[in-house]
């Protein structure tokens, strides 16, 4: 298929409403793109353009940050953003 003649590239945002551990409802806008599930020891987290976002295994939102190159759950927590 010619350059010209290529669909337009899809783009968009998912919208995900969630509770954070003070009780709280908070909303995450989120880019539509590749995310991963991480579930850790403590925490579980949803990856994604560079950002992870960090719940509670009761699944309460905790924080977002940018993501580390590589997410590994010896490090106390505060090193990972």
């Amino acid at each position: 298929m010619s350059p010209s003649k290529q669909p337009p590239a899809v783009s968009g945002r998912m919208c995900l409403q969630v509770r954070t551990v003070d009780g709280r409802s908070t909303v995450l806008n989120l880019p539509a793109t590749d995310h991963r599930i991480v579930s850790g020891e403590t925490s579980n987290y949803l990856v994604g353009f560079g950002t992870v976002h960090e719940f509670s295994k009761e699944g309460l939102y905790v924080r977002s940050g940018p993501a580390p190159a590589l997410l590994n759950e010896a490090l106390p927590a505060e090193d990972l953003w």
